[in-house]
């Protein structure tokens, strides 16, 4: 009889024991390094993302920058020339740009690619940083202030009125002990903002950005996570500001301005003289909303064209008025104040607007052109409209220009024809009251001014849409701005 005891195939508690506390720790040590890779993980796509962030900014800065003529580094340059100007009051300057003017839809193009429309943007772009809002990141947001735009990249709102502010990127560090960017010696130097430094070049061409942001990994509010990241970029479109171009007309008179950037030239008349005067059409047939006849010229000769048969003629984009005060204003930012000026070379200015009464810029008569009165001088022309329903009529201000001695040259712009044209008792022209006001202002001026100290006059002469320097041209038949500037050194110009 065999009497074998069974075999026992099992684990002892103390070996059950031993292995379940290798199990625990084995998967402890795994959901550790779990933990640490995903944190990981976390930290990595929370350091991407905000790298992404500021890299985007850096671009889009950059790309305007590029598309830029000029780089504006100190916060009064922003309304100098414009008082509509600005920017977010609570935010802090940083800088801006100036932009030229813009096609601003593909249709602005002509497609034989000899003509296109352009409008004017009509204040710079300001970066500038203030404290992030309730949806922002803390603690500083950079915004940009400037015209919309669209998918395709246009701008779509020259106009100040509908600039809008734009938050660029939010986070921005309020510490400044990062490491900066280092800038050529000739460039300005170097300013730093909160988490934003950048320099510019003297000539205001080039910059070098740099930014500091923070960002939280996800989840962890504690856990504070900055980057940096730098871009450097110049201005791709000419100022001419910056031009120095020589006069090669040897028809210019002796005392012919020089302007920074060129000749100092509006729509095509040249300044023969420092002592100027603008007399400006303001009248109601300037206005957007009158319209004009519609017709071509035929072999030299006006036609009127039925379809349509009235229509607001447009310049570049712009109506008749819009553009003269959009050009006029371009103009005396190009002409050189006389803060910086000798004696000898300063421009004494004069602006006269006309809608059947005159309004003057210096009642006083003209004064020279510093930096304060160029300034009254935009702030004149942005606040001009034309809204009364009256024809000009500058024969009053013609005549008076004759008679004075600080005048030398007198350009008159306009739309439309006056609704007086023979001089009377009630109106006389250089004392006298008989014959038109063209004979008197062509006879005075060559026969009596023309042999006194200060010469001729010269009287130019800018005719929009009707083309009154040639009485063939327009429909009514009349040429009352090319009659009057006949003389030697005087010319007439029709844009339409």
């Amino acid at each position: 009889m065999n009497n074998k005891k069974p075999s026992k195939n099992g684990f002892s508690i103390i070996e059950l024991i031993i292995a379940g506390a290798i199990s625990i720790t084995a998967i402890g040590v795994g959901f550790s390094l779990l933990q640490i890779a995903l944190k990981g993980n976390k930290i990595d796509e929370t350091q991407m993302g905000l790298n992404g962030r500021i890299n985007d900014t850096l671009d889009f800065m950059l790309d305007e920058v590029k598309a830029s003529k000029r780089i504006i580094d100190n916060e009064t340059e922003i309304s100098q020339y414009n008082q509509n100007c600005t920017f977010p009051k609570d935010s802090e300057f940083l800088f801006g740009i100036n932009l030229p003017d813009q096609a601003l839809v593909k249709s602005d193009y002509d497609p034989k690619g000899d003509q296109f429309s352009l409008s004017q943007v009509e204040c710079p772009i300001v970066y500038s940083l203030r404290p992030s809002l309730n949806n922002e990141k803390n603690p500083f947001s950079l915004i940009r202030y400037g015209p919309q735009y669209n998918e395709s990249g246009y701008y779509i709102s020259p106009s100040y009125i509908q600039f809008q502010e734009t938050t660029l990127l939010d986070g921005i560090t309020e510490s400044t002990k990062y490491k900066k960017i280092s800038c050529p010696d000739e460039w300005s130097g170097i300013k730093t903002i909160k988490g934003i430094s950048f320099c510019v070049d003297q000539f205001k061409k080039a910059i070098e950005i740099q930014i500091e942001a923070t960002d939280f990994e996800r989840g962890i509010r504690s856990n504070e996570i900055r980057s940096i990241a730098s871009i450097g970029g110049f201005t791709s479109i000419q100022d001419e500001n910056q031009l120095i171009i020589k006069s090669t007309n040897t028809n210019n008179l002796e005392n012919s301005p020089l302007c920074v950037g060129g000749q100092c030239c509006w729509m095509g008349i040249c300044l023969k003289s420092n002592k100027v005067t603008y007399i400006i059409d303001n009248s109601f047939f300037m206005n957007e909303g009158y319209p004009h006849p519609n017709g071509l010229l035929v072999n030299g000769k006006w036609q009127t064209v039925d379809d349509p048969e009235f229509i607001s003629p447009r310049i570049n984009g712009k109506n008749l008025f819009e553009y003269t005060i959009n050009s006029l204003k371009q103009h005396i930012n190009k002409l050189p104040s006389a803060n910086s000026l000798s004696e000898n070379n300063k421009i004494y200015m004069q602006i006269i607007s006309n809608n059947s009464s005159s309004n003057y810029l210096f009642e006083d008569g003209p004064q020279e052109l510093n930096t304060e009165n160029k300034i009254a001088a935009l702030s004149f022309l942005n606040n001009l409209t034309a809204e009364v329903e009256a024809a000009i009529d500058p024969w009053d201000d013609v005549c008076r220009s004759l008679e004075s001695e600080y005048i030398g040259q007198l350009i008159i712009l306009s739309a439309w024809r006056p609704s007086t044209i023979t001089a009377s008792s009630v109106q006389p022209c250089v004392g006298l009251e008989e014959g038109t006001f063209e004979e008197i202002i062509n006879d005075y001026n060559q026969l009596t001014r023309s042999k006194s100290a200060v010469g001729a006059l010269v009287i130019d002469a800018i005719s929009l849409y009707h083309n009154f320097c040639e009485a063939s041209k327009n429909i009514f038949e009349n040429d009352w701005l090319g009659s009057i500037s006949k003389g030697a050194e005087s010319s007439c110009i029709h844009i339409k």
